[in-house]
């Protein structure tokens, strides 16, 4: 069986510009309205198998997308507008990122039907309110902060803050604290790092033939509610310079009791190919600020923000 949902959008926004100074620096500050139209008539997909849809996270992400479903086995009928706004403040002369603030809310004209089983369907006319923040003043030093909040309650329904440090090229470590009221509360470290460093030897970029370093890249999630782990990764590379060798071990926490666990192995011959299973991705993926050990580091254009 299978269904056909067409569905139509119409994505608008515009960038105003000036000069402004703030803390004795001269800055590039944007304003950006953006609006965004969707429209998918009900389609019945009831008896159709659902294997992999599921509902998509509420944030800045998804909320200007025409799906509220991840995967392929729902399509959800909509019939609503997305408003929101950001401004940031941009070095003049590099257009690094210094500041950026944004906030963000969907209005609805109609019932949602398409629902996964279980759920009512969507009758709420406005959605939770988001709220979003990020500070660069300093290159080594980052700052961000999400709130989702019900104009109902007036309460606090998520809040996200989480703090970054970068020395150098292939050196993060970062900590957010998450609290979903009357859900969760969590406590996230990820950080990437030669381990050359802790021994006194800073790592340098690599010469020529095939002489190596290690580095290390983990993640740990912890339930401040449960105390326990959530979610952890661990795992180390070996940059010979001729090829990048990847171990990594993912534990995933898949219910009270029990936890799904794998290792995986990677030998990347650079220039050539990757062999064995998918680390790199899992880095990539999980690890907050992760940098493949071969990217190019470069200062980011002032064009970049523009999405």
């Amino acid at each position: 069986a299978q269904v056909t949902v067409p569905t139509a959008s119409l994505d608008s926004g515009f960038v105003l510009e000036r000069n402004t100074r703030y803390f004795g620096r001269d800055f590039l500050q944007t304003l950006e309205p953006r609006a965004f139209y969707v429209y998918t008539p009900f389609r019945a997909q009831n008896h159709l198998p659902n294997y992999d849809s599921a509902l998509t996270d509420f944030n800045f992400a998804t909320i200007f997308t025409e799906n509220s479903f991840g995967g392929d086995d729902r399509i959800a009928d909509n019939n609503l507008l997305t408003v929101g706004a950001t401004t940031r403040l941009l070095d003049p002369e590099t257009g690094a990122e210094a500041a950026k603030f944004a906030l963000a809310q969907r209005l609805r004209f109609k019932d949602q039907r398409v629902v996964l089983p279980g759920q009512e369907p969507v009758s709420e006319r406005l959605s939770d309110v988001l709220f979003g923040a990020s500070v660069t003043l300093v290159p080594q030093w980052s700052v961000e902060g999400t709130v989702q909040f019900n104009p109902k309650t007036r309460r606090s329904i998520r809040s996200v803050l989480g703090a970054r440090w970068t020395p150098g090229d292939f050196r993060t470590i970062s900590a957010a604290y998450r609290l979903q009221r009357g859900s969760s509360e969590q406590i996230d470290v990820g950080w990437q790092w030669p381990l050359s460093d802790l021994f006194g030897r800073r790592a340098t970029a690599p010469g020529p033939g095939c002489s190596g370093r290690w580095y290390s890249v983990g993640r740990m999630n912890w339930s401040l509610r449960d105390r326990r782990l959530v979610e952890g990764i661990l795992g180390f590379e070996y940059d010979a310079g001729c090829y990048i060798g990847r171990i990594v071990v993912e534990r995933l926490q898949a219910g009270t009791t029990t936890a799904n666990k794998r290792i995986l192995f990677q030998l990347e011959f650079l220039g050539l190919s990757r062999l064995g299973s998918g680390a790199l991705e899992t880095l990539k993926q999980n690890i907050p600020h992760y940098k493949y050990l071969r990217e190019e580091v470069e200062t980011p254009s002032r064009f970049t923000n523009y999405d």
